[in-house]
């Protein structure tokens, strides 16, 4: 019975606590999230930005442990307003390796203007724009 007391305990704090459900730039209110679905290959991730034309590099991402980031993990770009009210595109910059080397870049994907956040969707068919506000 302690036990599955314990159990229910755990449980109930998990769901509480919201623990694993993943923050999209919706959630935030702002920036960029990019919904991964590669596969787990990649261990580095690294924003460009277009500023009327013009690459911008950004934000390099790699999990705390090095690991791969995993089908459905999200990652959250924090572009500030100013930054984010001058983007005209975006792009990711990936690799299997987590220091960047060998990167490939995506095809920069348009970003219509006057929005306060967006979400994307990088798989093996490069970046989509789920949403965006």
């Amino acid at each position: 019975m302690k036990n599955l007391l314990l159990a229910a305990s755990i449980a109930a704090m998990v769901l509480i606590s919201g623990c694993g459900a993943p923050k999209t730039a919706a959630d935030h209110g702002s920036g960029l999230s990019v919904e991964m679905q590669t596969g787990g290959q990649y261990r580095h991730v690294q924003l460009i930005r277009y500023e009327n034309g013009e690459k911008v590099p950004d934000e390099n991402v790699v999990n705390a442990d090095g690991s791969q980031f995993e089908d459905g993990e999200v990652i959250w770009f924090d572009v500030q307003p100013g930054e984010w009210k001058e983007t005209t595109a975006f792009a990711l910059s990936v690799s299997t390796d987590g220091t960047g080397t060998g990167a490939r870049q995506t095809k920069p994907v348009k970003l219509e203007g006057g929005k306060e956040w967006a979400h994307a969707v990088f798989n093996d068919d490069g970046l989509t724009i789920e949403q965006a506000e």
